[in-house]
Parts: C-alpha cells; sequence; structure tokens
C-alpha cells in the first residue's frame, strides 16, 4: 500500500517578515562592528546559525523524514513520538519557531509529527490508527487540511472496501 511518500511544506509568511527582519539585524549589527566585510560575515553567521538550529533542535523529526524517505515507516512512526514528546513538553519552542528555529513553517513542528504518524500508520495498513489520529489531530488543529483530506482518504477506502 505505500504510495509515493508527499512532502507538503507550508509557508507562513509572517514567519517569513520576522525571519526576514531577524537576518537584516545581524546584517546591521555586523555591517556596524565590522565595516569592511561585516554584511558579508553577517550573512555567513545567520545562515550556519539556521543550519544548526534546524538540523540540531528538531533531531528526531528530521531522523523520522530520513526514514520516511526510506520508506521504513515503523522507524519513522517512533522517531515521530519522539519529536511529539518534545515538542509537547517544549510548547515555547513550537510557539516562537520563527525566532528560535529561524523556521517560517505554517505547522507547528508537533502537528506535522502527529501528521506523519498518521500518514505512517496509513502506509503500514493500520487504518483504523490513522483514522483514530487524523480525527485528534482535526479536534486539536480544526484548520489541518493533511488531517482532513488523510481522513477523508481512509474513509473513501473503506467505503470501497465494504
Amino acid at each position: 500500500m505505500s504510495a509515493n511518500v508527499p512532502i507538503v511544506r507550508q509557508v507562513s509568511w509572517p514567519a517569513v517578515a520576522i525571519i526576514i527582519l531577524i537576518w537584516i539585524i545581524f546584517l546591521a549589527i555586523f555591517g556596524f562592528f565590522i565595516p569592511k566585510h561585516g554584511i558579508f560575515i553577517g550573512a555567513v553567521l545567520f545562515a550556519l546559525l539556521s543550519i544548526v538550529l534546524q538540523q540540531t533542535i528538531p533531531i528526531t523529526h528530521k531522523k523520522g523524514m530520513k526514514a520516511i524517505k526510506q520508506k521504513d515507516f515503523k522507524t519513522a512512526t517512533e522517531h515521530f513520538k519522539q519529536s511529539v514528546d518534545f515538542f509537547t513538553k517544549n510548547k515555547w519552542i513550537d510557539k516562537y519557531r520563527a525566532v528560535i528555529l529561524l523556521s517560517a513553517s505554517k505547522m507547528c513542528y508537533r502537528e506535522m509529527a502527529l501528521c506523519n504518524i498518521a500518514f505512517c500508520y496509513s502506509q503500514t495498513i493500520e487504518a483504523e490508527k490513522a483514522k483514530a489520529l487524523y480525527e485528534q489531530i482535526l479536534k486539536e488543529y480544526p484548520d489541518n487540511g493533511l488531517a482532513y483530506y488523510g481522513l477523508n482518504s481512509i474513509n473513501t477506502f473503506s467505503n470501497k472496501a465494504d
């Protein structure tokens, strides 16, 4: 039942504006204190900081995405469960991800991880678990299109099987 793995990246434009503002502040500070090459140094340091933050803080999420791309859905599920736990305990990181992680994602990491777990369940023929999780996601995040369409797909296929 494995399908091609859908990768969805929804952008929050207010978060993009915040990240651009932080980038401009970096350039201004380094440009002011190091007149000759400060803007270049600021740009490079901003890029490095962005990469380090996005690769280290949501590490279990990244491992889950890697496992999904390799179609190892059981391993991916475990990594995403760890990601849900981390971002549940550290809600402030997820809430302020534009500033802390320099992430312009429209969905929070916890929401993404839950959707990815449900997707993994659907790929490992655990439709009832996927359906229950999609329903839970829609209760917590009523505007989540991934959960809505995932639930509709499960319902459509289960109706055809009857």
